[in-house]
């Protein structure tokens, strides 16, 4: 096995720091969107762990239901990881004080490697690991912040185990911090954002007739990796396959007049992209260009009247109307986007007439107007954002073209 250079270590050491800094900016946003009365926060969501302590878990993509958690205070934070995710736990984190592990896992190590922690036990469930890192951290602590998102089992616990404490439900105020974007969470956004758009152009100057839609999910996929991403979705369909939302490429081999649509998205360092664009084989004939005028249509006037303080609700209801309006009668969608950021789900605002909310400055956005027509099949142009006060900065930058291939 080949050792990895200094070069790559420095790089490495660089990616850890910035993540590790990124991830204390969140922390001091998160307590003063809390507030004073609250101590330490506690997070048991996946996502929430990376967002507020800088390490995202492979673990998490193998089991769902994998426990952890995050426990923060304004001036320190600590994991509660398994065994198995404590040595990857450790390369990003530096610390092993700061690392609390339950169960049981084999790790050797070459003698003076400095692993310090690797094998020495862990405690023997989850719960009492959680604890333990509770009263290592919190100390004095009172008043106890617990984020809900996805299951109570931190609250259970922590109420059942800490009984001198007050317990404040902060869910919704994580939710709040995620709106607005940090500078280092745009970039990360945009880099996600840049390895998609890269494989979409590569699609377009490698296509050859023969090819299937697993081949160009191929190409797309291979870039995402070889850029320091995971592949979080890769949706390529075509002919009339290209009418189903969300669904995996296939085998199927494109012929010419087929419609392509891709969907994809990656997450790099913890947060995700989410974009689209449409191909056909050869040019496209006078229904294809028509839906495709209307759809694109619509998601130029999204961008050109997003702005800090614009209703949800009227942002959808006008789009609709100007995709109708140019050539598509019968167009109906229940959102036309949606915010972006962590990995692992939309953020909010869902751009929706049910939203009762307003766009404001330092939300990342996707905005689409997919369409599709089952037996003739779909298109769909996808652009990432970041509002600003007067409209808006381009995260995606290739052009909305429908583009003509073979």
């Amino acid at each position: 096995m080949r050792a990895a250079t200094p070069a790559h270590r420095s790089e490495r050491a660089a990616q850890v720091a910035g993540s590790m800094a990124l991830a204390g900016q969140v922390r001091e946003r998160c307590f003063a969107e809390v507030g004073d009365a609250v101590d330490v926060v506690v997070s048991c969501h996946a996502a929430h762990k990376g967002y507020l302590s800088g390490y995202f878990s492979i673990v998490h993509d193998l089991n769902p239901r994998y426990l952890s958690a995050v426990i923060a205070t304004r001036d320190t934070v600590a994991l509660v990881v398994s065994a198995s995710d404590a040595g990857p736990a450790l390369e990003d984190f530096g610390n092993p004080d700061r690392i609390f592990r339950y169960g049981f896992f084999c790790f050797e190590q070459v003698e003076g490697a400095g692993a310090g922690g690797y094998d020495l036990p862990g405690f023997p469930s989850f719960d009492a690991a959680l604890l333990a890192a509770l009263r290592d951290i919190a100390g004095d602590a009172r008043t106890i912040g617990i984020d809900r998102s996805g299951d109570d089992r931190a609250w259970a616990v922590i109420a059942g185990g800490m009984t001198a404490h007050v317990l404040i439900d902060i869910t919704d105020a994580i939710a709040r911090t995620r709106r607005h974007k940090l500078p280092g969470e745009v970039e990360r956004v945009r880099q996600a954002t840049r390895l998609v758009e890269a494989g979409l152009l590569k699609v377009a100057d490698q296509f050859a007739p023969g090819m299937t839609e697993l081949d160009m999910a191929a190409i797309i996929t291979a870039g995402m990796v070889a850029g320091g991403a995971v592949p979080r979705f890769v949706s390529v369909t075509s002919g009339p396959r290209s009418a189903l939302a969300d669904a995996y490429a296939t085998a199927r081999r494109v012929v010419p007049g087929d419609l392509i649509r891709i969907d994809a998205g990656c997450i790099y360092q913890g947060y995700a992209s989410d974009m689209a664009r449409s191909f056909v084989f050869g040019a496209p004939d006078a229904g294809q260009a028509r839906c495709y005028a209307a759809i694109r249509a619509g998601i130029e006037y999204e961008l050109a009247v997003i702005r800090d303080g614009l209703d949800v609700a009227d942002l959808f209801n006008e789009t609709v109307r100007v995709v109708r309006e140019n050539g598509i009668p019968s167009y109906r969608r229940q959102h036309v986007g949606h915010g972006i950021g962590l990995g692992g789900g939309y953020d909010m605002p869902i751009l929706s007439p049910q939203t009762v909310d307003s766009i404001e400055a330092g939300m990342c956005l996707c905005v689409e107007t997919p369409y599709y027509r089952i037996g003739w099949g779909g298109m769909m142009i996808e652009d990432t954002i970041l509002v600003t006060r007067e409209g808006y900065e381009p995260i995606t930058t290739i052009p909305r073209d429908l583009i003509c291939v073979g």
